[in-house]
């Protein structure tokens, strides 16, 4: 073979198989989609980019799909996202609308009003001209504006707040709106203590509801649903107990109460709270129950098996064992509300259950995992609780107690209960409520309950420990046991009446409770310096639980001990208008539980 038969084998060859190189590089697409991914493996959109656009237009739908499916995501993500915080907000709006914010009337225990600032005018009127020599005055100093709420402010500079706290049995209850729980807190942060005093629901009150002189004598529980159930017309009802819905008419109702009471313990009331038992059982579940410490053992035979006797008006058994109790919402109910046992009857013993109740509440509440209970508080709460504390005040509260100074003034305070019982209350009837209590001072006479619980207020600890004290006089001298017995009552102790002791030349304490009264004897040191403290076994039941014997170096004082007078909130004073005055009863009272 020459070598132009050569040349020509390759010419051929070579013109063959340039011939078939946009064949195999462009194939038909029905032969492309199922060689791609074997025969060229991922990286086919870059090599077949570098010749040709066709393979471009097979694989960008991958990428196209890859984006719009994280853009759907994202936007489903937004909306749900939108979703619950909108069902948050409104719901919040809704509960704070239902319970928060409540009418709250101004008290209406009598301002302090102070000339300083016409006295002041006048003197500068008259004053003689003085001449000063010039100065340049420094630059003033602007505060700093305090934009927490007023009572936030109130508690940092250790004033007290009060509250009261009204429980009713609620739509579907036998006296659906008759107020069986009466409870006045008062928070006192300077000596990080909690006052409860109870008012019973059988004590026999004026209710004012045209104003101070028109109204009527009932037992206190009737008050609230006085107004509630419209029992008068609007146009009759005083300026500060009319409304408008509902939620207004439980805010005339409240105020109602709240002036009654003010005038019964002559403390001024900051805000109220008033709640349905349903809506208290409810709110115990949902924090998951409550733990107390029961005092005795006690059975009630006559516990309503329903709270509305048209649906079952038989009784049932209920029984509690001393000591430490989880409760569940139904059970504190039970427990806050028996009346007719036998071992721990009546309403004042009743009174210091629900105080023990509201104290298991609070230390519940005051968790920090309570977060997660929010929308189950919210549906317990809502329709069966209202408050006059505004949400700005709940939020400032609720923001200062997690910071460590408010911390401290709410850990570890001291709960005190002052129980309303015989000792300023007797049993009487009345032949429209029939079984009543009026104080021991007289119908409307409520000045020995007032310098009671304010000597309560200024001494706490004393009244947390509630120890018996007795004044023994070995001085020799017969007026001592008198005075001193007196000045220990002004102090805030509960004083037996004093006895003659053997002479003794020196003055001593002595201690029969086995280092249960550290308050007590820490006041009674401050009164007594030179006194000498021993501690005893107790001799009899129902003595002294503290005994100050005075001996012949005491000298009395020149001016009888008496705590400081502590700034009541507010601004206002103690003062209550006079049980004398004239009422004038317009209406027949108001069904009222025996």
């Amino acid at each position: 073979m020459n070598q132009n038969e050569v040349n020509k084998g390759r010419t051929s060859k070579q013109t063959l198989f340039d011939s078939e190189i946009p064949t195999r590089l462009n194939p038909p697409s029905s032969r492309l989609q199922p060689s791609i991914p074997t025969r060229i493996g991922p990286e086919a959109p870059t090599r077949l980019n570098a010749f040709s656009t066709g393979s471009k237009k097979s694989v960008q739908p991958v990428k196209s799909t890859f984006w719009l499916w994280t853009i759907w995501m994202v936007f489903g993500v937004l909306v749900i996202a939108t979703g619950v915080a909108l069902f948050f907000y409104f719901r919040a709006v809704s509960f704070v609308n239902a319970t928060l914010g409540g009418h709250n009337a101004p008290s209406l225990l009598t301002a302090v009003a102070s000339p300083t600032a016409a006295k002041v005018l006048v003197q500068a009127e008259v004053a003689p001209v003085v001449v000063l020599p010039t100065f340049v005055p420094r630059p003033a100093i602007t505060a700093t504006p305090d934009n927490t709420p007023a009572i936030v402010q109130r508690i940092r500079r250790g004033e007290r707040v009060s509250v009261l706290v009204l429980g009713y049995g609620g739509k579907g209850h036998d006296g659906a709106f008759l107020t069986d729980t009466i409870l006045l807190i008062t928070y006192d942060p300077a000596h990080k203590a909690v006052s409860m005093v109870n008012i019973p629901r059988d004590f026999y009150a004026f209710i004012p509801y045209g104003g101070s002189k028109i109204g009527f004598w009932s037992k206190i529980n009737a008050a609230f649903s006085f107004i509630v159930e419209n029992n008068v017309a609007s146009a009759q009802l005083s300026p500060r107990y009319r409304y408008s819905d509902d939620n207004t008419k439980i805010d005339a109702a409240a105020n109602l109460t709240k002036d009654i009471v003010e005038e019964i313990t002559g403390i001024p009331i900051d805000y109220w709270v008033t709640f349905s038992f349903d809506g208290f059982r409810r709110l115990i579940d949902a924090i998951g129950g409550v733990d107390v410490v029961v005092d005795t053992t006690f059975d009630d035979y006559e516990y309503p098996a329903n709270d509305n006797p048209e649906i079952d008006a038989s009784y049932k058994h209920i029984h509690f064992e001393a000591g430490p109790n989880h409760l569940n919402g139904e059970r504190a109910i039970e427990f806050a509300r028996s009346r007719k046992s036998s071992q721990d009857g009546n309403d004042f013993n009743r009174s210091k259950r629900q105080m023990k109740v509201v104290q298991a509440v609070k230390e519940k509440l005051i968790r920090p995992d309570l977060l997660f209970k929010t929308l189950s508080i919210m549906d317990a709460l809502q329709g069966n609780m209202r408050t006059s504390l505004s949400f700005s005040e709940a939020r400032g509260l609720t923001d200062y107690f997690r910071t460590n100074e408010g911390a401290a003034k709410i850990n570890n305070v001291l709960f005190i209960s002052q129980i309303l019982s015989s000792n300023f209350l007797y049993d009487s009837t009345s032949a429209a409520t029939g079984y009543i209590l009026i104080p021991q001072a007289g119908q409307g006479n409520y000045k020995d309950i007032q310098e009671w619980l304010q000597l309560g207020l200024n001494a706490p600890e004393l009244r947390y420990e509630n120890m018996k004290v007795q004044v023994q006089n070995a001085s020799g001298l017969w007026k001592y046991g008198s005075s001193v017995s007196e000045s220990l009552q002004t102090t805030g102790f509960e004083v037996l009446p004093s006895i003659w002791a053997n002479p003794s030349s020196v003055t001593t304490i002595l201690d029969y409770t086995k280092g249960k009264a550290r308050y007590s004897l820490r006041t009674l040191s401050g009164l007594f310096p030179a006194a000498t403290i021993k501690t005893g076994e107790r001799t009899a039941e129902g003595g002294p639980d503290l005994v100050v014997v005075l001996g012949q170096d005491y000298a009395e004082p020149t001016a009888t001990p008496v705590p400081p007078k502590r700034v009541t909130p507010s601004g206002f004073n103690t003062a209550t208008k006079p049980s004398s005055t004239p009422r004038v009863a317009v209406t027949s009272p108001p069904a009222s539980r025996p």
